[in-house]
């Protein structure tokens, strides 16, 4: 008996994990995403788009052809974008984060962005962290 309910339990845990992560077509992502992603990408640059469970919400991420991720909120609010090596499209960052990180690090490119619950977070071409409050101030640089 103790061997059916472990196997049974194995197999709802591996079920439910599977379910944490789903591939989805374009036309599942929130409507809010899929203005973002229209705005900013070509949508014939998308290579596949997951949707994940985090326990409380669904979030998406959208993976493009030349390795950029972008990752939702469960509402399609835009949370993060990761460009690996090229700069980010001009209007995602705020202007006064770009503003401060053209006048500091002149040389640098903003390659990736996040939206956290308490501040931004830009990662530079040259692998610098800078942290700023959520009206764009600076805050510091993370190590």
């Amino acid at each position: 008996m103790k061997k059916i309910i472990f196997v049974l339990a194995t197999l709802a845990l591996s079920l439910t994990a599977c379910a944490d992560h789903q591939l989805i077509q374009y036309s599942e992502l929130p409507v809010q995403a899929q203005a973002f992603v229209q705005k900013y990408f070509n949508t014939a640059d998308i290579t596949y788009i997951e949707r994940e469970y985090d326990g409380l919400h669904f979030e998406y991420n959208v993976y493009l052809k030349n390795a950029i991720e972008i990752e939702f909120n469960h509402q399609g609010n835009f949370k993060s974008i990761d460009c690996r090596v090229s700069p980010i499209p001009e209007g995602i960052v705020p202007e006064v984060i770009t503003h401060y990180v053209a006048l500091h690090f002149p040389d640098s490119i903003i390659v990736e962005y996040a939206i956290e619950a308490r501040r931004l977070k830009v990662e530079l071409g040259n692998g610098v962290e800078i942290i700023f409050d959520l009206e764009g101030n600076f805050l510091g640089i993370d190590d």
